[in-house]
């Protein structure tokens, strides 16, 4: 009788388990919808990883709030920003799985101020304006820098975040904001090797990096922000950019390599 009872129990069990997994399923694949495409680059993938799991894939998509674009193949997991939309090409035999009711945000594309025509300004201490089409002077010590004609740059030794935003101010200017790949890699090519803090930070777990104009921080680095793993309160509440161009999660009493203003 003993027997048959844990049987019984045993076989509830399993159902219910098999029962509220197949209810998974269902909930996730319902947030997606499946599409003949495939992403042309990685410039807009905020996770890479490997699992056996293609819905352990499309989880991790649907919690992630950046992650629009989830591609699954052979144990490959990929994860894709909104900014990936430009980067679609029509495929007959690959496939992308895409958030619905997904919530655009206005980002700053990472080809914008690229495809801009800049004059020439020689002297290093003047950059182009792209407010009067013309060459403007730096601000005192900060420099222009031919990768990035339309921003002039002064950096120190490393600070706290607060430190280092009380600084940029003292000198007229604002912290390092790196909006687009080309300015990442701009970092990566001036500053090899450096890590510095970047402008934005948060106030609760949770909630979304953001420039301080508004627009959504992009160019997080491999499984970041992700608040050192820690699940109940705020560990890391701003954000540095590493020697490789991505961002990164971090506390604000960390120092690090440089302390980097930028105007206008």
């Amino acid at each position: 009788m003993i027997f048959r009872t844990f049987k019984y129990i045993f076989g509830l069990g399993l159902c219910l388990s098999l029962a509220t997994f197949t209810q998974s399923i269902d909930l996730i694949l319902d947030l997606f919808q499946l599409k003949n495409f495939t992403v042309s680059n990685n410039n807009s993938l905020i996770l890479q990883m490997t699992t056996g799991n293609k819905f352990l894939c499309l989880q991790k998509c649907s919690i992630n709030s950046y992650c629009l674009y989830a591609q699954y193949e052979t144990y490959n997991c990929n994860l894709y920003a909104q900014n990936a939309k430009n980067n679609l090409i029509s495929s007959i035999d690959k496939k992308v799985y895409e958030k619905k009711n997904f919530i655009f945000q206005e980002e700053q594309s990472d080809n914008s101020n690229q495809n801009v025509s800049y004059g020439t300004c020689s002297n290093s201490s003047e950059f182009w304006s792209l407010k009067t089409n013309s060459c403007e002077p730096c601000k005192p010590e900060f420099v222009k820098y031919s990768e990035v004609p339309f921003l002039c740059y002064h950096h120190t030794g490393g600070q706290t975040f607060p430190q280092s935003k009380s600084y940029c101010i003292t000198k007229g200017g604002v912290l390092f904001m790196p909006k687009t790949k080309h300015e990442r890699d701009f970092f990566g090519k001036i500053f090899p090797g450096k890590k510095a803090y970047v402008n934005s930070m948060i106030t609760k777990r949770g909630e979304k990096f953001k420039w301080p104009d508004g627009t959504n921080v992009f160019g997080f680095d491999w499984n970041q922000p992700n608040n050192f793993g820690w699940p109940w309160s705020l560990n890391e509440n701003c954000l540095m950019i590493n020697w490789n161009g991505f961002l990164h999660d971090v506390p604000d009493n960390r120092i690090f390599d440089l302390t980097i203003c930028q105007h206008p």
